[in-house]
Formats: structure tokens, sequence, C-alpha cells
């Protein structure tokens, strides 16, 4: 369905309306640069709205709207968080499978086998693994999205285990 002006029109007279009043809202549960990405989806969403013409809008329900839009978000980020915690825990089990009860790697060997990895991927693995960083401290640390941080650990850490399964390989030979 195309935006017709006269829709486009009303929306932004909505806008200059409530908008304020909207921000408000989601700024007493949100920083402020969420808050304006929230309160800016309320008015783009009316865009699509049927019959918007026809009804009568009110700040309440774009404030309701609001209200969803924020509840959506901290699902999603649950869930996100819910799978990054699982990812980490998995990976701390497939560490603990291949290490032996005494330590075989002394730390210059640690840090030799770390030295090998490309610097992205040593820095993912030492900041989440090694020093327990969650994956959002890891990322505001290296500047880039939680995901980039978890494939680069991902990669690393298999790296290493292909360096340990090769070491044990060579030891029993």
């Amino acid at each position: 369905m195309p935006v017709t002006t006269t829709r486009a029109n009303l929306v932004l007279e909505l806008f200059d309306a409530y908008y304020k009043r909207v921000y408000c809202f989601t700024r007493k549960s949100l920083a402020p640069s969420a808050a304006e990405d929230i309160a800016q989806e309320v008015f783009t969403r009316l865009l699509t709205v049927n019959a918007l013409e026809d009804k009568t809008i009110s700040s309440s329900y774009l404030i309701k709207i609001a209200d969803n839009l924020i509840k959506r978000r901290y699902n999603k980020d649950q869930r996100k968080n819910q799978y990054i915690d699982s990812q980490r825990e998995e990976a701390i089990r497939d560490l603990r499978k291949h290490r032996k009860e005494e330590p075989q790697w002394s730390n210059s060997e640690i840090t030799k086998a770390l030295s090998m990895l490309p610097s992205h991927e040593r820095d993912a693995v030492r900041l989440v693994v090694c020093e327990g960083l969650s994956y959002e401290e890891a990322s505001a640390s290296l500047g880039v999205p939680v995901s980039t941080v978890n494939n680069w650990k991902y990669r690393g850490i298999n790296k290493l285990k292909q360096h340990v399964e090769t070491s044990e390989m060579k030891s029993i030979a």
C-alpha cells in the first residue's frame, strides 16, 4: 500500500503534536538514543495503519505502540542474551573436554598458542574466555558488533582446539 501525501501529512501532524510525549514515555525505560529510536518507530508504524485517515489518534494510542515496541525489544534482547550464554557454556564444556586433570601447558606455551591466532581472534578469546567479559563488554572494547566478537571467539577456540589435537598427536608419535 503506497503512502499517500494525505497520510504522510497526517503522520507529520501527529509527530509534531505528540513526539515529545512519546519520547518522554520511552525515556523512562530506555537510554536516550534507544528512546529516540522507539519514538521515531512509533510514527513510522503509523504510516502502515489501515484506514488511518478515518481514525482519531490520541497520545495514549501512540504511547501503547511505544510500550509494545519496548516490550518486544526487551524480549528480543533476553533471547539474544540467553543464546550468547548458552554458546559460552558450550565453549567452556568443549574446552574442559580437551583439558587434562593436570595442566599440560605452561604460560609460555599458552601465550605461544594464542600468538598464532590472528589478532582479532586472539583479542576476542582473551577478553571473553580468559578475562570473562560479556560479549557486550568485549564488543564495546573492540569496537565491533556482538555477533562479530562471537564469530572471532568461536574461530579462535576452534583453531586452539586444532592446535591442541595436533600437539597431542605429535607427543604420541
